[in-house]
């Protein structure tokens, strides 16, 4: 009997639909940034609960003109979670200013008002990341007054008791790249309330037919990838449902193992982007090669693609100490499979193969 094939961690639920909406902007002969890009940008605004938006090139070009829009200059301290991905730390960069790292929660690799807290002195702004779907605090790390821009690039849809996810920023950004939960590929939008933000992210990511010479870059998003956008937005309660009900089959599934599961907030709603458990802490500070490492390979012998969900942390690639949480979340957190073109099948092989590796280390 040939061996199952690999089930991999990430893949785009993508059909019918998203190919007549791409080929029908082809057949239309506009494809760069045009009529699409403006209704895909009304669309998310309007799912985001925010007033409008500007869509752009990737969620780090996003970022970079959500912080020029809110006046980062060079120099400026920006503070920026440790547990994540380096793409914050370029679009910091990239205006001159400084990235000043912040500890996070070790369990949801969130940052929280406490880490914020600790690194926002004197900062001039805050990344506010909601990291696999699990909604941060928001709202009171917005309360601490630094200006926040909440990136919603795993999150959008989440929500705590207070509201969505990405409305307590003054401004919101979100990812379209191909593995985020509405994917067209490539893309951002930057989402806010205020049209004067909006106009200086519109402004900067275009320099055809300006006037003077301000800082300003090709940003911008095509009709194709808004097409795509447009039908994965108008299926996407679906996706995020299916993610929801896979999680649950999960929850109850793992119950008995020893991993650490993912927790919804009382009152809000986790997307799960990610389902990342955390390996018990004698597993974690076993000598030898990563924890992770060993059982995403195990998993992989098994035809299970796991993988760590966060690289490296930042403090690590910035040569910087003290951020035990990141380091914890790091040393622990391991990312399963979880999209909605999951079958029933594999959802089974899964569960399986996780209980059979926790067996394996001398659990029931």
């Amino acid at each position: 009997m040939p061996p199952s094939p690999l089930i991999p961690h990430s893949r785009p639920t993508l059909g019918e639909e998203e190919a007549r909406a791409a080929a029908d902007a082809v057949r239309s002969g506009q494809i760069a940034q045009g009529p699409r890009v403006a209704a895909f940008e009304e669309a998310v605004a309007r799912y985001a609960g925010r007033a409008g938006g500007a869509a752009v090139s990737s969620g780090t070009a996003a970022l970079q003109l959500a912080l020029l829009a809110m006046e980062v200059r060079p120099g400026d301290a920006v503070v920026v979670p440790s547990y994540n991905c380096p793409a914050l730390v370029h679009a910091v960069r990239h205006l001159g200013a400084r990235p000043r790292l912040c500890d996070v929660d070790p369990v949801t690799g969130n940052p929280t008002p406490e880490t914020v807290g600790a690194a926002a002195e004197g900062a001039r702004a805050v990344v506010v990341t909601h990291l696999f779907g699990a909604p941060a605090e928001a709202a009171d790390i917005a309360a601490l007054g630094v200006p926040a821009v909440e990136d919603l690039a795993q999150a959008l849809g989440a929500a705590r008791p207070e509201g969505p996810a990405g409305r307590s920023g003054l401004l919101s950004i979100c990812s379209f790249y191909a593995t985020k939960p509405l994917a067209a590929g490539e893309g951002g939008m930057v989402l806010g309330d205020k049209g004067a933000l909006l106009g200086r992210v519109r402004d900067a990511r275009a320099y055809d037919e300006r006037d003077n010479l301000a800082p300003r870059w090709n940003y911008k998003l095509t009709d194709l990838q808004a097409a795509v956008g447009l039908v994965q937005l108008s299926r996407y309660e679906g996706f995020i449902a299916r993610r929801r009900a896979i999680a649950a089959r999960y929850a109850e599934g793992l119950a008995g193992t020893p991993l650490g599961l993912p927790q919804e907030p009382a009152g809000g709603r986790h997307i799960f982007h990610r389902y990342v458990v955390r390996l018990p802490e004698d597993r974690a500070r076993q000598p030898g090669a990563g924890a992770v490492e060993e059982a995403a390979r195990a998993l992989e012998a098994k035809g299970i693609t796991a993988r760590r969900p966060v690289h490296l942390p930042l403090h690590r690639l910035l040569g910087e100490t003290g951020f035990p949480g990141a380091e914890e979340a790091w040393a622990r957190h391991l990312s399963l499979p979880i999209y909605p073109s999951l079958t029933e099948e594999e959802i089974e092989r899964i569960m399986d193969a996780v209980c059979s590796l926790c067996r394996g280390w001398g659990h029931p």
